[in-house]
């Protein structure tokens, strides 16, 4: 029975550490897309219109 409950512990560690790292994996994915969109927004800092809307048009 101890032989049993140790292998259900250990499974159950793995288990929550792949969890951890699989989140953190996504999170960090989250973080790199939104510093790739920062860097490619070309009108970011243009005045919005009362619907939120960018007032800088597309030549």
């Amino acid at each position: 029975m101890k032989k049993v409950t140790s292998i259900l512990a250990i499974a159950l560690m793995a288990l929550g550490m792949a969890t951890v790292v699989i989140e953190n994996t996504a999170n960090e994915f989250d973080f790199l897309n939104d510093i790739s969109n920062a860097l490619t927004c070309n009108d970011c800092d243009a005045p919005k219109d009362d619907r939120g809307n960018s007032t800088m048009k597309i030549a």
